[in-house]
């Protein structure tokens, strides 16, 4: 659903200054707690560079990954979206929202892991796995798999969050270990596969809701888009930008609300996602042609100037109201309190619609 682009502005200047004033009042000075993941909230203690582990966004791609490495994997499932409105994790336990999957010795023991997290609610067919893996996929799944994707642990039952299956981040850590020691896996020359996720406007709203930039390739040749994608992913895979971008793929730039750029060809664009995902503006188009010189920098300078806003739920829920912000997903939402807390706020927007007290779309 678009929104008004002066509206989008103000409404990140005013999570902006909101979370200036939380930070200082409730962090000591500190850092603020970061986005990146189910977990949402997070510590403290997150790695104040806001890098996080990068996830593969889709099941196939990371599937392939374990099978061509014989890793094991780490798999999440979440939505980028709570109540209807985009642009926020949505956690399903305490444990998870404390920001386990970005504490620093999570995120290095990682690195022996394929890291998969999905978009619940977006596809039947990885809605099919979590089910027959967990039961009904409901927000959130959490799990530790073997590299052909059964359980590599004993659990009790549906497991959503790690903080269900381990004392700790220590125990966790251990454990992941353990795990890993069995598969050591290998990693050959190959560049794994650009994490992207199902499709460019999921992109934008998992973007947002990690509070990064988003990293978008563009052509409505397939082929094409293949030789672009395996470029951007030397990056993203990279040491200095793993962790710090969502990413995407689509065949017209038009699939998803941007600013600052005319319908983009052949290229990949650099994007800032609005408060909310809905829409985004874009930082830099780089030509194909020039990916191989330009991307690099483009990505670095987006990095650089990115604001990380600590988005307050209940905040973003009025700002949405306001705004008509409704997220739709690609299958029905199948968790009992999700579903009934989305029908409450749709019935909300519709009583604002008709009393004309959302803001005007474009």
């Amino acid at each position: 659903m678009r929104t008004h682009p002066l509206l989008s502005v103000l409404a990140a200047l005013m999570v902006c200054t909101s979370v200036m004033a939380q930070s200082k009042g409730s962090q000591g000075g500190g850092h603020a707690p970061r986005g990146g993941g189910p977990e949402t909230r997070t510590a403290p203690t997150a790695p104040p560079d806001g890098r996080t582990i990068q996830w593969f966004a889709t099941l196939d791609r990371g599937l392939a990954e374990a099978k061509r490495t014989s890793k094991p994997i780490l798999l999440v499932s979440g939505a980028p979206h709570c109540s209807g409105v985009s642009g926020m994790w949505c956690p399903g336990k305490v444990k998870i929202d404390n920001g386990w999957l970005l504490q620093k010795d999570v995120i290095d023991a990682s690195k022996d892991f394929v890291c998969i997290r999905l978009t619940s609610y977006e596809n039947e067919q990885e809605a099919a796995f979590v089910t027959k893996l967990q039961g009904n996929p409901v927000n959130t799944v959490f799990a530790i798999l073997t590299p052909d994707a059964t359980p590599a642990l004993a659990t009790k039952g549906r497991v959503r969050g790690p903080g269900e299956d381990f004392k700790d981040t220590a125990d966790m850590v251990k454990q992941m270990g353990e795990v890993a020691a069995k598969y050591p896996g290998h990693g050959g020359d190959a560049t794994p596969a650009l994490p992207i996720t199902l499709d460019a406007r999921l992109g934008l709203a998992v973007a947002s809701a990690d509070l990064q930039p988003l990293v978008m390739v563009v052509s409505p040749d397939a082929a094409t888009r293949k030789v672009l994608e395996a470029k951007v992913a030397k990056l993203a895979w990279s040491k200095e930008f793993k962790g710090l971008c969502a990413y995407a793929s689509t065949a017209a730039s038009t699939d998803v609300t941007l600013t600052g750029a005319g319908a983009a060809k052949d290229a990949v664009l650099v994007i800032e996602p609005d408060i909310f995902g809905a829409s985004g503006a874009v930082v830099t188009a780089v030509p194909a042609g020039d990916v191989d010189t330009k991307l690099a920098g483009a990505m670095r300078d987006a990095l650089a100037k990115h604001v990380r806003a600590n988005k307050s739920r209940e905040q973003l829920k009025r700002m949405a109201l306001a705004q008509g912000i409704f997220f739709e997903t690609g299958i029905p939402v199948s968790g009992k309190k999700e579903a009934e807390d989305r029908e409450k706020y749709k019935q909300e927007l519709e009583k604002r619609k008709a009393a004309g007290s959302t803001a005007p779309k474009n």
